[in-house]
């Protein structure tokens, strides 16, 4: 069961996904998300970090395209999503971690450009870019700082996972983790 407030969480969601704007996602839309992450991150395309962040990005979706595209015609539709999100994630359980954590791990090992292990501001706001958020600079700061839960100036696996929990499976109209992708 979902209320208004995950339902436009998962509709922005689903919108970001579908890059082509088809009305569905299909693995052309996740490949174009991973590309967009290593443009924006300033990656080379053939480098370890990128065949990480690609295969992390390709684990998450053959994982969650499973369980999400209930017809088996290789795309996912609104409906499909809604009700497969809502099904697999709403008390953030096992599904959750397994899926999540190793896409996560994977966004970090890109973003964190200076390899230090954790996610700074600047770096937050380059990969919120890929993912096409439409946050400004402010907005991107603000939201950064209400994720970073210890108040340490950078995002730890942890913090974004979750920040990434409180998007998809929180009815809390004050989460932190609701401003992820954007005004919703």
């Amino acid at each position: 069961m979902t209320n208004d407030l995950l339902d436009r969480k998962l509709e922005r969601s689903f919108n970001l996904l579908d890059s082509d704007g088809s009305g569905v996602i299909d693995a052309t839309d996740i490949i174009a998300l991973g590309s967009r992450l290593l443009t924006a991150l300033a990656e080379p395309a053939d480098s370890p970090r990128a065949d990480s962040v690609m295969n992390g990005i390709a684990n998450f979706w053959q994982d969650l395209f499973t369980e999400l595209d209930i017809d088996r015609d290789g795309k996912v539709t609104p409906e499909e999503y809604k009700a497969g999100m809502t099904r697999l994630y709403a008390q953030g359980g096992p599904a959750y971690d397994r899926s999540f954590r190793p896409m996560m791990q994977a966004l970090l090992t890109i973003a964190d450009t200076d390899g230090d292990g954790r996610i700074s501001l600047e770096e937050f706001h380059r990969a919120q870019v890929a993912f096409d958020t439409e946050l400004s600079p402010a907005d991107t700061e603000t939201l950064f700082r209400r994720i970073d839960a210890n108040g340490d100036g950078t995002l730890t696996v942890d913090e974004l996972l979750d920040a990434v929990r409180e998007y998809y499976t929180g009815t809390d109209e004050d989460a932190p983790g609701n401003l992820l992708f954007g005004e919703i």
